[in-house]
């Protein structure tokens, strides 16, 4: 410090100084300190010096309160900074954050956090934090009325406590203590946020050392809760604001998509609506559904054969739907659908992976007339499922008009087959028309099938069998208890084959078939009638079952053996051969075989021996045998009926070929 000039201009040197000390913010109490230790160095017979002192005491009085000024309007401008930050509209949790973040800040405090009344468990819980140590305290929760929250809750009036385990101001609970000793806390202020005489909740600030808050600081911590009180209101209130704002976009929403369904509903009420009135066919009515739905659409017989499909354009998805496959029928996903869709007449899903498949049984009253198949890329609205009902039951209409239709023509076929069979009526010129009327050309090759199985099960075999045989030209109906087929074919074989795996093996219908043909004419075809019968009758005489077998290998034996019955023929067969059959049975020997051969050749051993695969000296020990068992059946006339029993037997045990000899 420089030393003090003359008393004559000391005073108002001094003066000067303390107004430019005065007028600086930082050191200013520091250098009037020093000033006032200068002064009073000076001999007590200064005569400035009383004067100067007490200038100097109250340039320092001076400064402390624009000190105070200052740091009042520090703190005022950081509640209104506070205020304004507070007023902002954000999230609830975000607002709580803000206010415990911004009440450490403003009295520069360690630790701060909210607590607010759970209604659930009636307690105080820690709402939002600033400053903590343990991520346990977030979790906090004590009963109401104990702690610093509890008294200021109870008084509504903000508190402070420099020493907070030894305050007995209020009750001291362990979960309330653990906290505090958790955070390393001694000092705590707190003050309520009020909303009119409730308290919504206790904003505390808090200090790791013995901290004595002055007035101003619990002023400006109350003031903030204040602020924050409303903030927390508008906060609460914008979140309901939020929520209904959201809650009238989801209900537009939710408006438009019902609207939107209520017009896609009405549009396609109108299309099938025109489609049933205008007596338009299936292929139209899927075609519609499919451009409707956006989807790929297929319609199934009751027998599970694919009728028609129809898919929209540029229409790609994973298949869900396979190929029938030929006598297997189809997919089991899609069986199962239409079992539970016929049960509840509600469409049933038959999604697999990422592919969405739905299922409505087309039905009238008990009747299944077949099933409606969907697949779309996304899952189908309730709304759009409700159509695809609709449209299985306006198909299940256009069914019953077409089955109307279908009875007519039925009706057609059966008299035409029925003419076709009585050679009395075909004088009228009119049969092979109305025979190619219906596909069948009776100038080309034509065979004749006859079908007995369960009568229950005769429309719906006669159904599958026609949809079947689509690649054929054929008539199909039932005649007297049976099934009568005509079909343009040459190939008995490949025909006998196709009506065995279709009825015997896909179907499971027990029950036996014949073949005759091919013929060219009608009166070849009505003579065929009566030798499929008698086929028939010696085949249920021979106990055959599931067999499809041509009539010209049952012709000689059906004439002869007609209207016997199985026991009949049983014994017929056991009283010529009987002790050879006896014999193969009892020694598991082949002398049956082996006389049916030697027969076959003419009775050449040679030749029988060559057909049997065996030694032509093997063949005579047999035929030794044979003679052995049935006595000298080779010179006594017996020949001829040995055979024919040798050749009924095996049609009894195995039918021939078609068109082969038994």
């Amino acid at each position: 410090m420089n030393p003090l000039p003359a008393a004559a201009s000391l005073a108002a040197l001094t003066h000067e100084k303390l107004l430019v000390l005065l007028d600086q913010d930082e050191e200013q109490h520091a250098a009037l300190t020093d000033l006032l230790r200068d002064i009073e160095q000076l001999g007590d017979d200064h005569p400035e010096r009383a004067t100067l002192l007490s200038a100097v005491h109250r340039a320092l009085s001076i400064g402390k309160r624009l000190e105070r000024l200052r740091q009042n309007e520090l703190s005022l401008r950081g509640v209104f900074e506070s205020a304004q930050a507070l007023t902002e509209l954000k999230a609830l949790s975000q607002v709580l954050f803000d206010i415990v973040e911004r009440g450490r800040r403003l009295l520069g405090s360690d630790l701060a956090w909210l607590a607010g009344m759970n209604e659930t468990s009636n307690t105080l819980g820690v709402l939002a934090v600033s400053g903590v140590y343990s991520n346990e305290t977030k979790n906090t929760h004590t009963p109401l009325n104990t702690g610093v929250a509890g008294h200021v809750m109870r008084t509504r009036s903000p508190f402070a406590t420099s020493h907070y385990m030894d305050d007995t101001h209020f009750e001291h609970t362990a979960e309330n203590d653990q906290m505090i000793r958790r955070e390393g806390l001694r000092s705590l202020v707190a003050a309520p946020l009020l909303a009119g005489a409730e308290v919504v909740g206790i904003l505390i600030v808090g200090d790791r050392y013995a901290r004595t808050y002055h007035p101003r600081e619990i002023s400006l911590l109350a003031t903030l809760a204040a602020h924050a009180s409303v903030a927390v209101r508008n906060a609460r209130a914008y979140e309901l604001t939020r929520m209904a704002l959201t809650e009238a976009e989801q209900a537009n929403q939710r408006l438009q998509q019902q609207t939107a369904a209520l017009e896609l509903a009405a549009d396609a009420h109108e299309q099938l609506t025109r489609l049933v009135a205008r007596g338009a066919p299936l292929k139209d009515l899927i075609h519609a559904v499919a451009d409707i739905l956006d989807g790929r659409v297929m319609y199934l017989d009751a027998a599970g054969i694919e009728v028609c499909v129809a898919t929209p354009a540029d229409y790609a998805a994973s298949e869900v739907i396979h190929s029938y496959a030929r006598f297997s029928g189809i997919d089991a996903r899609i069986q199962s659908a239409v079992s539970e869709s016929r049960a509840t007449g509600r469409a049933a899903s038959a999604t697999s992976g990422t592919a969405h498949c739905h299922v409505a049984a087309v039905t009238s009253r008990d009747e299944l007339f077949g099933a409606l198949v969907i697949q779309t890329r996304a899952p189908l609205t309730d709304s759009a499922v409700r159509i695809f009902e609709r449209s299985a039951t306006v198909t299940a209409v256009m069914q019953l008009s077409a089955e109307k239709s279908s009875a007519s023509l039925d009706q057609d076929i059966h008299l035409t087959l029925r003419a076709l069979l009585e050679p009395g009526r075909h004088h009228d010129d009119g049969l092979a028309a109305r025979l190619a009327r219906h596909g069948v050309d009776v100038t080309k090759p034509c065979m004749l099938a006859m079908i007995e199985i369960e009568k229950i099960k005769l429309g719906y075999a006669v159904r599958k069998l026609s949809s079947r045989l689509r690649h054929l030209p054929h008539l199909a109906t039932e005649i007297d208890g049976r099934i009568v087929m005509a079909v343009n074919q040459i190939d008995g074989l490949r025909l006998g084959q196709e009506l065995r795996e279709i009825l015997f093996e896909e179907l499971s219908f027990p029950g036996i078939a014949t073949l005759s043909g091919p013929h060219d004419t009608l009166a070849g075809l009505a003579g065929a009638d009566v030798h499929l019968k008698r086929a028939l009758g010696l085949l249920r005489a021979l106990r055959r079952e599931n067999c499809v077998v041509h009539e010209s290998a049952l012709r000689m034996y059906a004439v002869l053996f007609q209207n016997q019955d199985a026991q009949t023929l049983d014994a017929a067969i056991d009283s010529v051969i009987g002790p050879l059959v006896e014999h193969d049975t009892r020694r598991h020997t082949q002398l049956t075989d082996t006389l049916h051969a030697y027969l076959d050749s003419m009775q050449n051993a040679r030749t029988a021996a060559r057909v049997l695969n065996i030694h032509v000296n093997t063949l005579h020990n047999r035929l030794e045998a044979i003679s052995t068992l049935l006595g000298p059946w080779d010179t006594d006339g017996r020949v001829a009926d040995i055979h024919v029993m040798l050749r009924l037997k095996r049609l009894r045990d195995d039918p021939p070929p078609f068109g082969g000899k038994p």
